[in-house]
């Protein structure tokens, strides 16, 4: 607890000093930086209805280290052939490319040292009703597939050859079967009529506690530095959650899913075993229209069937709560910094607690339309017994290599992984790089 309460006052500090950097009159004209996307509930990058705002933000970008790609013939293709299917039948297709390569310097005896995959996102919309209005309904889609290129992938270089519980790569590890059906819901609504619902197949973790700033596929790479764990998030499963936006700057949302949902399959609902969480949303001090919402989440769940671990729950029954906070520190929206904080009880989540700090400076050399600068600090306190403190910090750079493929630079400093005494710390470096269609 004691922990809890330091961070928290840290956390507190950290915001109150930005927002004094920023306490000056705002000049007559605002700039809004990249990314563009949803602010709100279900902000995540990772999500289907927000990887088809990306892909076709991508498309307009014009401006590369390499001022042409090989790809643009293909993609002028993809893209007619979308357009003319949209407009026969309200359906829309995109296809996201993310690659990444990772090593590092300390590993356990035996383990790989370096590790590289792709993780393809296929994602989908059909448009039943209201198309093109506030309150339309839809039908949405995602199918991930990811695969190794040796014989570990780089989400495997954290877990198992450094021993680390807040992980160096997430999202990029194989599945087997290669391709799965990630989500399948109906949608309706959104930010414009005040309300927004979906029913189906659902990734919780893409709805509750997101910022769009923050994605293993285009900013920060470890899992503790991507997502809330802490919250003891369940897989993707049956359920059905929405929101409720009482202002423009102040919203309620709330789901229940199957606690027993599992990516490969369908879960069991009839187990009668869910994963519950209301999550309250607020625009504190935003400098642009298109500031993020600082969100806090109440969470419990009736653990698993066969007390197994799925997704961030560890199987066991409990509750917790987290916060994702986010404060714009200049007027264009260029400067952000982020704050996280979760805290579990009753051993239900994979950690106890955990915490960030996230900074970004979009656009920082005013020469490309897609570069940023970040750096994060996170810390992880496992749920395990006879584990350690474990303490990540990363630093990366992405830019647009070519005006349709994004690369990132990044190196994460890895202190006292928590699974192992073997050595207290380990450099990683990643290479990333993302394409879409």
């Amino acid at each position: 607890m004691q922990k809890s309460i330091k961070f928290l006052l840290f956390l507190t500090l950290a915001f109150q000093l930005g927002a004094e950097a920023v306490a000056q009159d705002a000049p007559s004209e605002t700039v809004v930086a990249p990314p563009p996307g949803p602010t709100g509930f279900g902000s995540s990058r990772q999500d289907p209805k927000n990887i088809l705002k990306d892909i076709e933000a991508r498309a307009t970008q014009k401006v590369g280290l390499i001022p042409f790609s090989p790809l643009q013939p293909l993609r002028d293709r993809f893209k007619s052939f979308n357009d003319a299917l949209y407009q026969r039948a309200g359906m829309k297709f995109g296809v996201a490319f993310h690659h990444l390569f990772q090593g590092a310097s300390n590993v356990l005896p035996m383990t790989a040292d370096s590790g590289t995959a792709t993780d393809t996102d296929i994602t989908g919309k059909w448009e039943l009703f209201r198309r093109g209005q506030p309150t339309m309904g839809e039908l949405m889609f995602s199918v991930e597939g990811r695969w190794d290129y040796d014989t570990v992938g780089p989400q495997d270089i954290g877990f198992i050859s450094i021993a680390t519980a807040g992980g160096t790569a997430n999202t990029f590890s194989a599945y087997d079967p290669s391709f799965i059906l990630r989500n399948l819901f109906y949608r309706q609504g959104g930010e414009e009529a005040g309300w927004v619902y979906r029913l189906g197949k659902i990734t919780v973790d893409a709805l509750f506690l997101t910022n769009r700033h923050i994605s293993p596929n285009t900013t920060f790479l470890p899992n503790a530095g991507t997502g809330v764990f802490a919250a003891g998030f369940a897989d993707s499963g049956l359920g059905i959650i929405g929101a409720w936006y009482l202002s423009d700057r102040v919203y309620i949302g709330a789901g229940i899913t199957d606690a027993n949902g599992d990516r490969f399959n369908w879960g069991d609902i009839g187990a009668g075993q869910f994963y519950k969480g209301v999550e309250l949303g607020v625009k504190i001090n935003p400098l642009t229209d298109k500031a993020s919402f600082s969100k806090l989440l109440f969470w419990h769940t009736d653990g698993t069937k066969d007390g197994q671990p799925i997704n961030a729950n560890t199987g066991e029954a409990g509750w917790g709560f987290a916060l994702v906070a986010e404060q714009e520190l200049t007027y264009d929206g260029r400067l952000v910094l982020i704050g996280r904080y979760g805290r579990s009880f009753d051993d239900a989540a994979i950690y106890d607690q955990q915490a960030g700090l996230h900074l970004l400076y979009y656009d920082p050399f005013g020469r490309f339309e897609n570069d940023a600068i970040g750096t994060a600090f996170n810390w992880v306190d496992s749920t395990f017994e006879n584990t350690r403190d474990e303490f990540n910090w990363e630093t990366f750079y992405r830019f647009p290599l070519l005006p349709d493929v994004d690369t990132t630079l990044s190196y994460q400093a890895v202190f006292d992984p928590a699974f192992t005494t073997d050595f207290d710390f380990s450099s990683v470096y990643s290479l990333r790089m993302t394409t879409s269609f």
